[in-house]
């Protein structure tokens, strides 16, 4: 069992380029480039009882936590990509579907649906959607990108645009349903999010719903700069 102390240092040494909560807080997965540069997935107990350890044999980007614990993530394959799982210990890896995305930003906790920037008609470039794992037709979500649900499944944040920047809203959930009701082409004005039943605005980039309404994470930025004199000569 690793110290905490040895538990901080690796922390301190690598960079987590992405991350995910899993959703009963006691574990993060990280993607960490290893030492040539490729993009490999760690999990870390956050209690430190138990020392880091990796997922083997698994290469991708953007992980994020399953309801089971399995680890959801994209995998590179020619000019897109597709949606992977595989379980903790590095076995299970399969292809979730056939379709090809370009980005992936999570899945829901009823792990029905999976958030992706794809393509949804031959005819149309590659937008937000959200994706059914199983069979069944994606949902536009208009140009929002930052979906985040709650722990308890009753509630979703959404941030990005259309919304202006610094300005997020958690919606409440109906019993059962992993989407808040949606105009036919996704949300495309904040006006139409507002409408919602129960949405709530909260004044900050990205608003991550915690178990109640009145609790919610969130980002926060500061820019430091410092003013210096050097003579010249």
């Amino acid at each position: 069992m690793a110290s905490p102390c040895s538990w901080r240092k690796w922390i301190t040494t690598f960079e987590a380029l992405d991350y995910d909560v899993a959703p009963d807080g006691e574990r993060i997965v990280m993607q960490i480039a290893d030492s040539n540069g490729m993009p490999r997935f760690w999990i870390v107990s956050l209690d430190r009882r138990s020392p880091p350890r990796d997922i083997p044999g698994v290469e991708g980007t953007q992980p994020r936590f399953g309801p089971d614990g399995d680890i959801f993530f994209r995998r590179t394959e020619g000019p897109t990509g597709f949606v992977y799982r595989v379980r903790l210990n590095g076995t299970g890896l399969r292809k979730v579907f056939e379709q090809p995305i370009y980005g992936f930003d999570g899945i829901s906790r009823d792990g029905q649906w999976i958030k992706a920037f794809a393509i949804r008609a031959a005819n149309e470039g590659p937008s937000w959607q959200a994706i059914p794992v199983d069979a069944g037709p994606s949902m536009p979500l208009g140009g929002a990108h930052a979906w985040h649900w709650s722990a308890t499944e009753d509630m979703v944040g959404i941030s990005g645009s259309p919304l202006p920047e610094g300005r997020s809203y958690i919606v409440p959930l109906e019993p059962g349903e992993a989407l808040p009701r949606m105009p036919a082409a996704g949300f495309r004005s904040e006006q139409e999010l507002a409408a919602l039943p129960g949405a709530r605005r909260i004044d900050v980039d990205t608003a991550v719903p915690g178990p109640s309404p009145d609790v919610y994470a969130f980002y926060r930025s500061t820019t430091q700069r410092n003013l210096y004199r050097i003579p010249i000569r």
